[in-house]
C-alpha cells in the first residue's frame, strides 16, 4: 500500500490504526487487516432456517458495480454519481460507503459477469458488510446467491432486476421517460421515427420500447411510421444491415428522427449517419438517454433524458435503512422520474 500510494509505511500504519479504532477495520495477529467486523461462524449442521433474517451490524455499505465511464462523459460517471448519492445519505446516518469495482474496463459475457458478480456477493457476505447496493449485468444469474445474501445483509438492486430474486429495487421510470423524449420529437413535427435499441431482455430495454410505441400511437394518420431497430453492442463489429437499409431509403420514406436507448448509441448512430451522408439534425433529428454525454463528436448538443443518479443512490440507502429497521418488511420496487433535456440535436 505504501508503494501504491507513494507514502511512507508509517503513514499507512497510522491510517490503519485510526480505522481499527473507529471499528472500520479488524486486525488479528499474523494476518492482514480486513475491512469490517469478523464474520460470525455459522453452524450448517442444522438445516433448519432461522426465524427471521440475521442482519449484520457493520457500518459499511458496498456498491457492487462496474466502474465504467468514457472520454465523452461529463460531471462524473453514472457510477461516481450513484456512489456520491449513497455516501451523502450514509454519512448522515453514521455509515460508510465502499465501492467494490467488478474489475474490468467493460463488462464481459454473461457467464464471465456472473462469475465476477458472484465472487463480490460472497465477499460482502463473508466480510459481514452492513448492506449492499448491486447493479447486476448477469441479470439471469445468481438469484439464489442474492436471496441467500439478503437473509444476512440488506441488499438493493439498481436499474436491473434479477428474475427469481425477491429483493428491494431502485430504477428509473423508463417507459415514461422514453414516452417523453419520443413525444418531444413528435411535437417537433417528426412523424417517421426510429427507436434504436438493443436485444437484452431487461426491464429498461422492454419499458423503453413500450414508451416509444405508446407515444407513437398517440398520433393518427398514414404519415406516422414507427420503426424499432436493434443494433450490435459496442464490442460487436457486425455490419448495421437493417439500419443501413432503413436510413438509405428515399428522403420521403426514411426516418426523420431517431430516439436512441442510450447516449452512447446516439453517438455511434451519429457517426454512422455521417458515413451515409446524412446530417444531424438537418436530415435526422437525434436523441439519447442518460445525460452522461452532453454532445455528439461534432459538438452539437444532444437531447436526452437525465437520470437522477444521485437520487438513486440516496433512495437505495433509504430502502436499506428500512430493511435494517424491519427485516421482515415486503420488498419495495421504486422507480424515479427522468428529466427531458432539450438540446440542438432534436430540431424540427
Amino acid at each position: 500500500m505504501a508503494a501504491d500510494l507513494r507514502v511512507h509505511r508509517r503513514a499507512v500504519r497510522t491510517a490503519i490504526d485510526q480505522m481499527v479504532g473507529a471499528g472500520l477495520v479488524t486486525r488479528r495477529p499474523h494476518c492482514r487487516a480486513t475491512v469490517g467486523e469478523a464474520t460470525p461462524t455459522v453452524d450448517r449442521t442444522d438445516d433448519r432456517k432461522p426465524a427471521g433474517p440475521r442482519i449484520s451490524t457493520s457500518s459499511l455499505v458496498a456498491l457492487i458495480m462496474w466502474h465504467g465511464g468514457g472520454p465523452l462523459e461529463h460531471a462524473g460517471t453514472s457510477q461516481q454519481r450513484i456512489f456520491w448519492g449513497m455516501n451523502q445519505a450514509l454519512m448522515k446516518l453514521g455509515y460508510h460507503a465502499v465501492f467494490l469495482d467488478l474489475g474490468l474496463e467493460h463488462p464481459g459475457s454473461e457467464a464471465e459477469n456472473a462469475v465476477r458478480e458472484a465472487a463480490h456477493l460472497r465477499y460482502v457476505l463473508e466480510q459481514g458488510f452492513g448492506g449492499a447496493v448491486f447493479y447486476p449485468y448477469a441479470y439471469r444469474s445468481n438469484a439464489e446467491l442474492v436471496q441467500e445474501l439478503a437473509e444476512r445483509v440488506p441488499i438493493v438492486l439498481l436499474d436491473r432486476k434479477i428474475a427469481g430474486a425477491n429483493v428491494d429495487f431502485v430504477g428509473l421510470e423508463n417507459r415514461q421517460s422514453m414516452f417523453d423524449v419520443t413525444n418531444h420529437l413528435l411535437s417537433m413535427g417528426h412523424r417517421r421515427i426510429a427507436h434504436i435499441t438493443r436485444t437484452e431482455p431487461i426491464n429498461s430495454v422492454i419499458d423503453r420500447v413500450q414508451g416509444f410505441v405508446d407515444a407513437m400511437r398517440t398520433q393518427e394518420g398514414p404519415d406516422v411510421v414507427e420503426t424499432v431497430i436493434t443494433l450490435p453492442n459496442y464490442r460487436d463489429h457486425r455490419e448495421w444491415i437493417v439500419a443501413d437499409a432503413i436510413f438509405r431509403l428515399p428522403v420521403d420514406q426514411r426516418p426523420t428522427a431517431a430516439a436512441c436507448f442510450t447516449d452512447y448509441q446516439a453517438v455511434s448512430l451519429a457517426a454512422h449517419l455521417e458515413k451515409l451522408g446524412l446530417s444531424i439534425p438537418g436530415d435526422v433529428a437525434l436523441t439519447g438517454f442518460d445525460n452522461i454525454v452532453p454532445a455528439i463528436p461534432s459538438g452539437l448538443g444532444l437531447t436526452t433524458i437525465a437520470q437522477p443518479y444521485e437520487d438513486m443512490g440516496s433512495k437505495a440507502i433509504e430502502l436499506l435503512m428500512r430493511r435494517i429497521n424491519n427485516p421482515s418488511a415486503p420488498p419495495l420496487s421504486v422507480e424515479l422520474p427522468g428529466q427531458l433535456i432539450v438540446r440542438a440535436s432534436s430540431a424540427p
